[in-house]
């Protein structure tokens, strides 16, 4: 390649700005030997001569010289007399063509989703329909009768003298109706609000708070209280209170409205006597599990 005088003007200009060949090659991408054979006019050492040219118009580029000058002493590409490659020798066997093997997968994915539905129907109509039938047809068990086959005697209407109903204590606290109509994660109560017990005390909630109630030593409610929601419990020396948030809860104490336990947020802890509450130590705010 009759390119001779290229690589030492190229070399001068880099060594008078004080370059090197690495700070090159690092600016450029173009490798340091690649850079070395075009300084040496070995243009035979590179790719070929698309290469030689884009190599060539970079390092020129980059040391701020005009390429033009540089490309036009290099032969140009003619990609009329380029010799063509020879044709790839055709052999006996067939190519496979991939599209192929996608429509067999499709196929077999058919074939298997067909077979499949057809066992599910053979299955239901030898199979499931008769056991569907009878289970249907058993009978249902009959209930036991708790009654005693014991008939009581007979007494005369002057014999009987009508008196008050037994008064049962009551061994654990008693909630009232739930207004509303309890959620999922909450224990709708289970006994009448006993007005009769020293202590009553009613909670309404004014905003989303979990509470923890318990009334003599036994838990009352455990549960998230939801706007407007309201618990009532009974008991005969105190009720205690655990909240996770002390603003958003109303207490009342034997009909006597209380004032806030805290802010909102704020976890707080009260014992409930028919002398008066009684506030446990006050913590930080928490999140309550909501």
């Amino acid at each position: 390649m009759a390119a001779k005088g290229i690589g030492d003007e190229l070399r001068r200009e880099r060594l008078r700005q004080g370059l090197t060949l690495d700070a090159i090659s690092g600016r450029t991408k173009i490798s340091l030997r690649s850079l070395e054979a075009i300084e040496a006019d070995a243009f035979d050492r590179l790719p070929g001569l698309v290469f030689t040219r884009n190599f060539v118009r970079l390092y020129a580029l980059d040391l701020k010289m005009e390429p033009d000058g540089l490309l036009d002493r290099l032969p140009r590409f003619n990609i009329e007399a380029a010799p063509l490659p020879d044709p790839p020798a055709r052999t006996g066997r067939t190519q496979w063509d991939p599209r192929l093997t996608a429509a067999l997968v499709s196929a077999l994915w058919l074939v298997t989703a067909g077979a499949a539905g057809s066992g599910a129907w053979y299955y239901y109509n030898h199979y499931g329909r008769h056991l569907l039938t009878a289970v249907a047809a058993a009978p249902a068990p009959k209930p036991a009768n708790p009654v005693s086959s014991v008939k009581p005697a007979a007494v005369t209407p002057a014999a009987v003298t009508p008196a008050e109903p037994p008064q049962v204590p009551s061994t654990s606290p008693a909630t009232d109706k739930i207004t509303p109509a309890p959620r999922s994660n909450e224990a709708p109560p289970t006994q009448a609000f006993d007005n009769s017990r020293p202590v009553q005390v009613i909670l309404t909630a004014r905003d989303v708070v979990w509470v923890q109630v318990s009334a003599d030593g036994k838990t009352a409610f455990v549960g998230t209280l939801h706007p407007n929601d309201t618990r009532s419990v009974a008991a005969d020396a105190q009720v205690k209170i655990l909240t996770g948030n002390a603003g958003g809860l109303d207490i009342s104490l034997n009909g006597r409205p209380l004032d806030p336990l805290g802010p909102k947020g704020q976890t707080r802890t009260v014992r409930l006597t028919a002398a008066g509450p009684q506030f446990g130590p006050q913590n930080p705010p928490v999140s309550s599990p909501l």
